[in-house]
């Protein structure tokens, strides 16, 4: 019997938290990340030299004042509240710690899932970061490790050198070894530099939608 199974015989798996909060609630959550990321280049504080954990501490505290200042959470029909290394114990083991996604909105009451962010350091002409974005980023998500509770995920990488559109290009090699359903795509209407995949789901064969947002901090 599967892990999904397992969960559902005991706690039977609720609505899909992407569906619950619509398109609209989904580019609402997108659109605050993308504001927390204008006000962290305002401030020109990242640096290259800084690690992805000490980059998403300071997102997420723009993030989360743009979030309760605006009053966002208001226009979403489920409750949800930024949160930053959330412990994942979905499909937690008897044993050891559950699996920790870098950034996410989570749902007050955890049953109803958390739309989650992933982040990662990205740099050119740097192949070991690129895999890393795939090994222990986009397949944590494909495999049901993260955000099962949600068919709408997002990748959050943090361009530290080079440019946007090479990245794009060597990201785009690796994932394809993945064999995603759909490689990266500009998502038209929105910000030149978010993408998005799409994916089947190991977990439970649910077709799954991954939104890129790259953050260029270069300087």
């Amino acid at each position: 019997m599967s892990s999904i199974r397992n969960i559902s015989a005991s706690n039977p798996m609720p609505v899909d938290l992407a569906k619950r909060i619509g398109k609209n609630g989904v580019v609402e959550v997108l659109s605050v990340m993308w504001q927390g990321y204008d006000d962290l280049r305002t401030e020109n504080v990242i640096t290259s030299d800084m690690n992805e954990n000490s980059i998403t501490q300071e997102w997420y505290l723009r993030v989360n004042e743009r979030w309760h200042q605006e009053n966002r959470a208001s226009r979403i029909s489920v409750r949800l509240s930024p949160t930053v290394q959330y412990e994942d114990d979905t499909l937690a083991k008897n044993r050891g710690q559950s699996p920790a996604i870098d950034f996410c909105f989570r749902a007050w009451s955890k049953d109803e899932g958390y739309f989650g962010a992933e982040c990662k350091n990205l740099y050119d002409h740097d192949n070991k970061h690129i895999k890393r974005y795939v090994s222990t980023g986009v397949n944590n998500y494909t495999s049901g490790r993260y955000g099962s509770r949600s068919t709408v995920s997002a990748m959050i990488g943090y361009v530290l050198t080079g440019n946007i559109s090479e990245i794009v290009d060597d990201l785009s090699k690796e994932i394809a070894t993945i064999n995603p359903r759909t490689n990266l795509t500009r998502v038209f209407g929105t910000r030149d530099s978010q993408y998005k995949t799409t994916h089947i789901r190991t977990l439970d064969g649910e077709l799954i939608t991954l939104y890129h947002l790259l953050f260029d901090f270069v300087a």
